[in-house]
């Protein structure tokens, strides 16, 4: 009787052993990653978190939450984040200096209050009126719209609660008449 291992047998032992050197390796990025899929808030890519939160409770008033969702259920200040490294990275300082802005008019309308996230709906409408002619205004307003209809791929539209609000099904099974010619009889 031979001690010999079959190659199949080294190769399994082998290949079993690396896997487990690999896996030890990699053990903490592979928790980071498992972290971040199975979390229900994705990784800001521009925006600090304080940032984000400003931007967030910008255009949850924007787009309110009613009896439908709004655009912090739709994750919108995820989809202005990725635009911000994406198509709209032009628009970065304009964020940082009308974020600035909005604090200053804060300030300035709330004495003592520390960010305009924490102040109350009213008064949060109150402020952004105040700068709705601004265009850093119509930069968020513009990117809150758009990340609330946007495919969720993108970052916003959360749920897809955008589309459904309007209506609209993604699931492109159209049937026929698509017009007036497919209801006419071919001669």
């Amino acid at each position: 009787m031979s001690n010999r291992k079959s190659r199949r047998a080294f190769f399994l032992e082998s290949a079993t052993g690396l896997s487990a050197v690999w896996l030890t390796a990699n053990y903490p990025a592979i928790l980071a990653a498992q972290e971040h899929a199975a979390g229900d808030k994705p990784k800001l890519l521009f925006l600090n978190d304080a940032q984000a939160a400003e931007v967030e409770a910008i255009a949850a008033q924007i787009i309110p939450t009613d009896d439908t969702p709004g655009a912090r259920e739709a994750h919108c200040v995820y989809f202005i984040d990725k635009a911000l490294t994406g198509f709209a990275k032009d628009y970065r300082q304009d964020y940082v200096k009308g974020l600035e802005a909005v604090q200053a008019k804060t300030q300035e309308l709330f004495p003592g209050t520390a960010k305009f996230s924490a102040l109350t709906a009213d008064q949060q409408i109150k402020v952004l009126t105040a700068l709705e002619k601004t265009p850093f205004f119509r930069i968020v307003r513009t990117h809150t719209v758009l990340g609330f209809f946007s495919p969720p791929v993108h970052g916003g539209n959360q749920g897809k609660v955008g589309w459904k609000l309007i209506g609209y099904d993604d699931a492109l099974h159209f049937k026929a008449p698509f017009g007036y010619y497919d209801a006419q009889p071919l001669a």
